[in-house]
């Protein structure tokens, strides 16, 4: 079967007003309205940005989105789950004052940010699935409960999982900790001898797990959470991984998760791709203005998860004239893991028709 995946072209130049009506925009194209009804709790799946991260997708984007929920009488909530490692998104408190804080508010947009798993990240439903890796994933109650979903993913490289888009703020967004920790499981990361001691890895390690010895660093597999950040901020090669297997076994596990997440709400979600601001790691990264590995292309829409992955990647990729795996500096990384996981395992078809809205 063929999905159809709306896409109009945006950059962040236009302006959040602009890209809230193009966002907008696709919504009406789409016909997504058909997929909630009233007084649906309906989650808005978004990531909110980590503290001091200044490319992540901005509230003032969505709000048309959310205007066209609230005209259905749904009862629509911005919703984001803790992560692993520490920082102000690792419990409801603080993540819900940051979130805020980048204008994800009550104020600024007239409905809560309401944090899906908990506290702390541990309220979770396990959810039958039968995959090939999982047999139940471990999914925050807050989703599971919810009649519907608006999923607002922004495509960004990954040092690990290669792409984050849609299929990544399901399957790890949606995760409680032990559901991240889980799918992470995978990655077993190590030091090699191209290791200079610069103390990177170290001071940027969120788990405390990298200690500087004599002659390089080395990680305490007991404490890493394998976030592969301390990839991402190596500049010698020097943090090694088995990546064409790691990566992929990482990408498959995500893709069921994604399933977790959506089952029972079939005909019940919608899918946005962001393709502005993309930039090499994700935005769990606290640096501000992290530069673009490839220009702004515009927002994708679609009722298929897997399609409007497929249609990113293909949008990226042909505007690099090249892989995603080489555009982010490693050729063993190749995001259609997850696209083909996902197809096997029957979450939705990767084919797909592209319509342009003007």
């Amino acid at each position: 079967m063929v999905s159809k995946v709306y896409f109009i072209k945006a950059a962040v130049a236009d302006g959040e007003e602009a890209i809230c009506d193009k966002a907008r925009r696709l919504f009406e194209a789409g016909g997504f309205a058909s997929c909630f009804a009233e007084n649906d709790f309906t989650a808005i799946k978004v990531h909110v940005g980590e503290d001091t991260n200044t490319t992540h997708v901005k509230a003032p984007y969505i709000k048309g989105l959310i205007e066209e929920l609230l005209a259905l009488k749904a009862k629509p909530f911005i919703t984001d789950t803790s992560t692993l490692y520490s920082g102000r998104r690792r419990n409801a408190i603080d993540h819900t004052i940051m979130a805020a804080e980048h204008g994800y508010s009550v104020e600024a947009l007239g409905i809560p940010f309401v944090a899906p798993d908990g506290l702390f990240g541990t309220h979770q439903i396990p959810v039958e699935i039968d995959g090939e890796i999982n047999k139940e994933v471990f999914i925050a109650s807050g989703i599971v409960k919810c009649q519907s979903i608006l999923s607002v993913a922004h495509f960004t490289g990954h040092p690990a999982a290669c792409a984050g888009a849609t299929l990544k703020t399901l399957g790890m967004g949606c995760a409680t900790k032990k559901g991240k920790l889980q799918q992470h499981a995978a990655l077993k990361l190590s030091i090699n001898d191209k290791c200079t001691l610069c103390g990177q890895c170290f001071s940027h390690c969120p788990a405390d797990a990298i200690t500087l010895g004599e002659k390089k660093a080395d990680i305490d597999q007991d404490k890493c959470i394998s976030c592969a950040e301390c990839v991402a901020v190596c500049r010698f090669s020097a943090v090694q991984c088995n990546w064409g297997e790691e990566s992929k076994i990482l990408q498959q596990g995500t893709a069921e998760y994604a399933m977790g997440t959506l089952k029972g709400k079939e005909h019940k979600a919608a899918f946005f791709n962001f393709l502005l601001a993309i930039t090499k790691d994700c935005d769990c990264f606290g640096e501000p203005d992290m530069p673009n590995v490839v220009a702004d292309i515009g927002i994708l829409a679609s009722t298929n998860p897997v399609a409007v992955d497929v249609a990113a990647i293909n949008l990226v990729e042909g505007a690099a004239g090249k892989k995603l795996g080489r555009l982010l500096g490693n050729d063993e990384l190749d995001a259609r893991h997850q696209i083909e996981h996902a197809q096997k395992i029957g979450l939705a078809s990767a084919k797909y028709e592209l319509i342009k809205i003007e």
